[in-house]
């Protein structure tokens, strides 16, 4: 009924030379707006991706549509395997570099797909920003090699893969603690801890030759990361530059060679790197050198993933202290925070998200992302008290969307995190919109620029690699709503456009020079417009 009530407007609206059109953009309390996938074959996700010369690769093709269904490649190279009913690409990455362009075909009883896809042989990874779920929000002390396993059956299942959903990533606390470590900092963990039993967490933390030891929870690491590769997709794993992680788990100072090896044996493809006790470490250096550099405490462990016989991408985690977009790049890392964990204030998401649009948005491009965390969504643990049950964030549904569409826009890693034991239809459908996904992950990678950010009206512009454009508009208004009108000849676009609702997945008709969105308090708009 709405949106024959909004076509019945348009009509009005497009029937009269001097009306402009009004487009009902509200949203309903837990409303979903993305629409069931059709059956014929869909193929989303980047169209370039990059990988470094002779390095173990796994990719899977994200194609939603029907299942069983048939894969081809055009041109893809020789030292790479397609298994043609997963539509799974395994094997080694060419040894020259280059660009490797290919065309990609999927085929069902209801249709058939093709789609050109480009792999590019150097030394950037992360041609698109990373995808993927990370553990920590939803999980925290509690997660296992259980929570891992059935974060790739949901991916699969519910359609996260068919996207382009790739990482599924452990957090912290998979390995032990020393005894002594944790008799020294209980106390100072005590309450954040309470109710929780450290039984095979705690006791030697590295064998013999130096390795790491996972606790309890991860009993077979290896194969643990060979049922996540299976689907074709990629495990990620965390640790930090100081002698322990944050929740008091054993770090990787002075054993970084050794944990990079360890990491790339056991079939890991990322590492989140967290400052934690790296920051008294650096404090203690700097005490006897003023003028050591913050990127020397990095630069040990990217050098080391460098030199594996995989690609394990580097997710920087130091808060954006001294500003690691400015040094991050020339050591290899991919991505950085700009700033603290948003699951302690998920309501700074939009605060973070303007940040990069304007004053940080010249650091992000292709191989290299400014990161504001994760889209913490749906149910989280309370970092205060972590054996607490899983609770819904305090973000509205409209805030919701506001939040996805964000990260989607200013190219943020499209990570989210969240207990994936309570995932609900609602956040399935939010996250899993190939629209939204397909504008995060554009070949271009240009960060939405705010052209405008007055009297509660927010409104970005995103250039795509195909000439048309992304809109996106934002009522930041929590208690009013609002008709935001604005002039498309300002965004450059001087003829009669065509308008894509990527939310609802519906084809708006044409309009000519100026346009209007009528949103909910906290509401969003997104939309694509050609030409």
């Amino acid at each position: 009924m709405k949106k024959l009530l909004c076509l019945f407007i348009l009509v009005l609206t497009l029937s009269n030379g001097h009306a402009q059109r009004v487009y009902d953009a509200r949203i309903g309390g837990k409303e979903i707006l993305t629409p069931l996938p059709n059956k014929e074959p869909r193929i989303n996700g980047p169209k370039v991706y990059g990988a470094r010369p002779g390095k173990e690769f796994v990719f899977r093709i994200p194609c939603q549509g029907e299942r069983p269904m048939k894969f081809e490649i055009v041109g893809l190279t020789n030292q790479l395997i397609l298994d043609t009913d997963k539509g799974i690409i395994t094997g080694n990455v060419p040894e020259g570099k280059g660009e490797y362009p290919m065309r990609i075909t999927a085929s069902n009883k209801y249709g058939k797909v093709s789609r050109e896809f480009k792999l590019v042989v150097g030394d950037k990874l992360a041609l698109t920003p990373p995808t993927g779920w990370n553990s920590w929000g939803g999980h925290m002390l509690m997660v296992t090699d259980g929570i891992m396993r059935k974060t790739a059956d949901v991916f699969v299942e519910k359609g996260f893969a068919d996207v382009g959903f790739q990482y599924i990533s452990i957090d912290d606390c998979w390995m032990k603690t020393s005894k002594e470590s944790f008799e020294a900092r209980k106390d100072y963990k005590k309450k954040q801890h309470e109710g929780f039993s450290f039984d095979g967490l705690v006791g030697e933390v590295r064998n013999t030759e130096g390795n790491v030891i996972p606790n309890s929870n991860f009993p077979d690491m290896k194969a643990m990361t060979d049922y996540i590769h299976s689907f074709g997709l990629k495990a990620g794993i965390y640790s930090s530059p100081g002698p322990y992680t944050c929740q008091n788990f054993e770090g990787s100072l002075g054993y970084e060679k050794r944990d990079a090896d360890q990491y790339a044996n056991w079939g890991f493809d990322l590492l989140k790197y967290d400052l934690c006790s790296g920051n008294s470490c650096l404090k203690c250096i700097r005490n006897i050198n003023e003028s050591y550099p913050q990127s020397a405490l990095w630069q040990p462990m990217a050098t080391y993933l460098s030199l594996q016989d995989r690609d394990i991408l580097f997710n920087l985690c130091q808060y954006g202290f001294e500003d690691p977009w400015t040094w991050a790049p020339d050591l290899g890392i991919s991505t950085w925070r700009t700033g603290g964990d948003l699951n302690h204030h998920v309501e700074n998401y939009f605060k973070e998200a303007l940040r990069i649009s304007t004053e940080l948005r010249a650091y992000s491009k292709p191989g290299q992302w400014n990161d504001p965390d994760f889209m913490y969504i749906h149910k989280l643990r309370d970092f205060r008290k972590m054996v607490d049950p899983s609770q819904e964030i305090a973000l509205n549904t409209n805030q919701r969307y506001q939040y996805v569409t964000l990260w989607s826009v200013i190219c943020a890693p499209f990570f989210f995190s969240c207990d994936i034991n309570e995932i609900d239809e609602f956040t399935i459908r939010l996250l899993a919109n190939a629209g939204v996904m397909n504008i995060n992950q554009d070949a271009l990678g240009h960060v939405a620029e705010t052209i405008k950010n007055k009297n509660d009206e927010v409104i970005m512009l995103k250039r795509l690699a195909d000439g048309s454009k992304a809109l996106a508009v934002f009522n930041t208004s929590a208690v009013d709503e609002k008709v935001i009108d604005f002039d498309l000849k300002t965004m450059g676009l001087n003829s009669s456009i065509q308008v894509y609702d990527v939310w609802r997945q519906d084809d708006l008709g044409t309009v000519a020079e100026r346009m209007s969105i009528r949103l909910s308090p906290n509401g969003v708009g997104l939309f694509i417009l050609k030409q």
